[in-house]
């Protein structure tokens, strides 16, 4: 099966593109927002993206008029200079990479999938189109995605673009922007599923203007970050480096478990643990030793987006029966449980998949929780 089928079942559109903004970037948690000085002209604006003649001459003009609205973010075009060191068989080379210019006033000259924001792909034939645009009366009747092998491996491109992503960072979910001649998708990807904005006629409505000018300003929570992860620096990172018998240049991450029921938090150390999933749905888990800050010891660190139904026990509460029942051979479990969040950095799909606006044939929902 390829990734753009297995992808498929867990794609929910069309979703207004309002609504969108609204849920995922709401302006109440941008307190401090500015409107861009350059002001958009409808018709006019990306006319230059629009009118090109084919897909290579588009990225340029469409970098050119979009960075007036998002002085703050690179636009880099990296559709001959991909990410070769991402841990996958395939070179990542999206058409543009989209760095904040937080890491810095210099941008990698192409995609680095460590440090990327979000990724743009254009497409010209309608033949590699992905999505549908069913009359509002048959959503509950009509499937969103096209099943033909040129669209499925679009979807299967994107998707595994956001599947690097997910992985090369410490995300609960990103964005990214699919680009199909004078239209737009802005897509949300977490690890339950994605979900695709209604067609955005760019060069007549501002809204894919707005999406870039509310992501540059929105804090780390809502962009994607995984705020639960920092960077372990000085002392507490060379002790733990000492103690896990790593090279002094391995970079180190720092990290709180909380405590289920009545335990106590639980902070440890780690370096990044290696994990590559083919899709960005799945339950992403990584294991690594890790260095316990408070009891002065390694133990190993699990971590992974669990499914979320009534009928699965959580697994501390199965290896604390183990332990009751003093069962043999059985790892202690020190502390589990499931991480705080915000409304906006929880897994999306299965609650949208049933609004009005989503086309539901195929759909496969598979819920998971941070």
């Amino acid at each position: 099966m390829s990734i753009g089928t297995e992808l498929a079942s867990s794609i929910v559109g069309p979703m207004p593109v309002q609504q969108f903004l609204d849920e995922f970037l709401p302006m109440a948690h941008i307190p401090h927002y500015s409107q861009p000085r350059a002001h958009f002209q409808k018709n006019q604006t990306f006319n230059k993206t629009v009118m090109a003649k084919d897909e290579l001459k588009m990225y340029q003009p469409f970098i050119d008029s979009m960075s007036r609205f998002a002085l703050q973010l690179h636009f880099v075009n990296s559709h001959s200079q991909g990410d070769k060191e991402n841990g996958y068989t395939f070179e990542m080379r999206p058409d543009i990479s989209i760095y904040h210019k937080l890491i810095g006033d210099k941008a990698p000259p192409g995609c680095d999938s460590s440090l990327l924001d979000m990724h743009i792909e254009f497409k010209r034939y309608s033949w590699d189109h992905p999505f549908s645009s069913p009359s509002s009366t048959d959503r509950h009747t009509a499937a969103f995605t096209d099943s033909t092998p040129n669209k499925t491996n679009t979807l299967g491109q994107i998707g595994a673009y956001a599947a690097v992503q997910l992985t090369a960072q410490y995300c609960t979910h990103c964005f990214s922007v699919y680009i199909y001649r004078a239209t737009a998708h802005i897509i949300r990807w977490d690890r339950e599923g994605a979900i695709v904005t209604e067609l955005i006629h760019y060069n007549e409505d501002p809204s894919l203007v707005t999406f870039f000018s509310q992501f540059l300003q929105a804090p780390p929570e809502l962009r994607g970050v995984d705020t639960m992860v920092s960077t372990a620096i000085n002392k507490e990172a060379d002790h733990a480096r000492c103690k896990l018998g790593l090279p002094n240049e391995t970079s180190m991450l720092k990290t709180t478990v909380p405590g289920a029921r009545d335990a106590q938090p639980f902070t440890i150390i780690f370096a990044w643990p290696k994990v590559h999933s083919t899709t960005p749905f799945c339950r992403g888990t990584c294991a690594c030793p890790a260095y316990d800050l408070a009891g002065d010891r390694l133990v190993f660190f699990k971590d992974s987006w669990c499914l979320d139904t009534d009928n699965i026990t959580p697994k501390g509460q199965i290896y604390a029966e183990l332990s009751g029942h003093r069962v043999p051979h059985v790892p202690q479990c020190l502390v589990s449980g499931d991480v705080d969040s915000w409304p906006e950095q929880k897994m999306q799909m299965r609650q949208h998949s049933q609004s009005p606006w989503a086309c539901r044939k195929g759909l496969l929902i598979t819920p998971h929780t941070l």
